[in-house]
Order: structure tokens, then sequence, then C-alpha cells
């Protein structure tokens, strides 16, 4: 790889860890750019006009695309479905994302929404609201995780890690992932590219937690047959991408009780629209796509910018690099 020449920086990091990742990309020319506030994108756009490299907040500016010189952007987030492009590829320009950095957050983001859904949460507190005592038979009924199946679709880092916490439930955990390739605390895993049947994986779990990215590949993969195929008393939880899931048809299941609830973090549209039938339903948690920081977040996130510095320079093994399969074009 050639030498860095000059780096665009617009992620939010505090002094300690500018001055590491300035002496990182030494012996480049590194402008730190703020990606938020008055005449941040005019600012960008003049810091970037001949950048090779650029290490961005969040999504790719389309700014920073006019660089003639660009060879290699790094995300500092998890979902880069927006930066994704057939530009990129076509001009062998490298992106990489921080994928990872918040996956024990987001692991225990999903575990709160199985255990709120299971204990139902939702019903206490109108209960509590109403200063009801709801020691029904209904209640009573109810049985807890112990021992129940979770499918997890997307065993990356943060589908792993939910693998992990289900354990400690003594649960099984299936996985599906586009291999069968095994990992621990996964029971089975099924493939996509291996002829597994999703229904059939759907039919045997009693929460099904989404942890995948979104693509073309995996736009509204859970729709009405979906949905179908799964337990009545199942719980959907989603904390991947709104649009994996075909919202129409979710509504309909869940108005329908032909799934017990769900537990949603993202929408297809965001800020979720106040007419949005979802807020209504007794049986549905809504998170505004926000989940609690880790204590090191920022160290954990610039932890691969830093192996990534390294492959450029030199080895090539970039960690979380985004290829074509990431690609979505679909609406």
């Amino acid at each position: 790889m050639p030498e860095i020449k000059k780096a665009i920086v617009t992620a939010m990091i505090g002094p300690e860890n500018k001055e590491k990742l300035r002496a990182a990309l030494a012996p480049a020319e590194v402008i730190f750019c703020m990606p938020y506030g008055p005449d941040a994108r005019e600012k960008i756009a003049l810091a970037s006009r001949d950048v090779d490299v650029a290490i961005m907040n969040g999504d790719v500016e389309d700014c920073v695309l006019e660089s003639p010189n660009l060879k290699w952007i790094h995300c500092c987030r998890a979902g880069v479905e927006k930066s994704v492009s057939q530009e990129l590829f076509d001009r062998g320009i490298i992106l990489t994302s921080s994928s990872g950095r918040s996956a024990p957050a987001l692991a225990e983001h999903a575990l709160m929404f199985m255990m709120a859904l299971t204990y139902d949460l939702p019903g206490l507190q109108r209960a509590q609201a109403a200063h009801q005592w709801a020691a029904g038979r209904e209640y009573f009924m109810r049985t807890g995780m112990y021992r129940k199946t979770v499918g997890i679709i997307g065993a990356g880092k943060t589908g792993l890690e939910l693998a992990r916490l289900c354990k400690d439930f003594h649960m099984t955990v299936l996985g599906w992932r586009r291999t069968r390739k095994q990992e621990s605390n996964i029971n089975e895993m099924f493939g996509s590219r291996d002829g597994d049947d999703l229904k059939d994986f759907l039919s045997r779990c009693d929460y099904v937690a989404l942890c995948i990215e979104l693509n073309d590949s995996t736009w509204h993969m859970i729709g009405a047959g979906e949905l179908a195929a799964m337990k009545e008393s199942a719980y959907l939880i989603n904390m991947g991408r709104g649009a994996l899931v075909d919202e129409p048809a979710l509504i309909d299941a869940l108005q329908n009780r032909r799934i017990a609830g769900a537990g949603l973090d993202t929408f297809e549209t965001e800020p979720l629209p106040p007419e949005s039938p979802f807020w209504d339903m007794g049986n549905v948690i809504i998170t505004p796509h926000i989940t609690p920081q880790l204590p090191d977040r920022e160290e954990r996130m610039l932890r691969y910018v830093f192996e990534n510095i390294q492959a450029y320079k030199g080895s090539g093994n970039f960690v979380n690099l985004v290829t074509r399969k990431s690609l979505l074009t679909r609406t």
C-alpha cells in the first residue's frame, strides 16, 4: 500500500486519542473536523479535497468521495449500508468499519427485550399505573426463559455476545449465517448458502433475534411467510435494521396474535411516525434506535482503526472489511 499523505478524521474522540491517532497515521498530514455544528459540512468538504484516507464519525460524506486520491475510508460505526456504493468498489476504494464496538451493550439490549417480553413488563407497568394487583391466572401460567430456544440471525459480534449471555440462562442457542461454520455458545449453526431453510429454523425458536446487517439479500427477510412459520408463543427481537422486516406483515402478525410480541429498536422510517400502529400495541416494546454506551466505547471503536492503519501500511489484513455482499439497492 502507498504511504498515507493526508487524512481527514471526523470521529468524535478525546484529545489523548487524537494524539494517538495522529501518531499512528504519521507522517501523514492529519486534519480533524467536527462532524456536526455550524458549517461542518463545508469544513469537511474543504479539508477532504485531496485526502487519501478518511476516518469518518458516521456514514461517508459525499464531499469526501470527491477526492481523486481517496483510497481508504473507515466508518467508526457498525451499520454501513448507507455508505456502501458501487462507486467505491469501481474505484477500488477500501471501506472498513468499527462493527463490534458496541456488541456487548447491543446484546444486553436484546436480552432486555427478551426478559421484558417474557415477564410482560409492559402489562405490569400498565397494572401499576392503574394500581391493580396483576396476579391473575394468565400471568401465573407464563414461563421463564430457562431452557427455551433462541434463534440468533446474524452470528457476528453482537450475535455471538447474545449467544454467550443466553447460555447463562441454560437456553438452546441456534445460529443463522451464510455458512454453518461453528462458533462457541451456539448449539447448532444453520447456513443460508448450505441450503438450510429459514422457515424450519424459525419454527424451532421461542425467540428470534435479528443481529444481521441489512443488504440486498437480507432486505425484508422476515415477511408474512416467515412470521407464519414462527410459534404463536414466540417473540421477535430486532437489533439490526428496520428493513430486515416487512413491517405491514409484522403488524398483521402482532395484531392477530400469530406471534406473541416483539422488541423493536429499529424501523424502516425513523423516528417512528406517530401514526404507526406499533405505538399502541400492548405486546410490543419500542426503543428509539439508541443503546447505552459501553464505558470503553471510544477505545473499542479506535481499536479497529489502529488495526486497519497497520493493514493499510503493510499487512493488508483489514478487519471489518466491507465487500460487495453488503450492497443495498432495494428500498
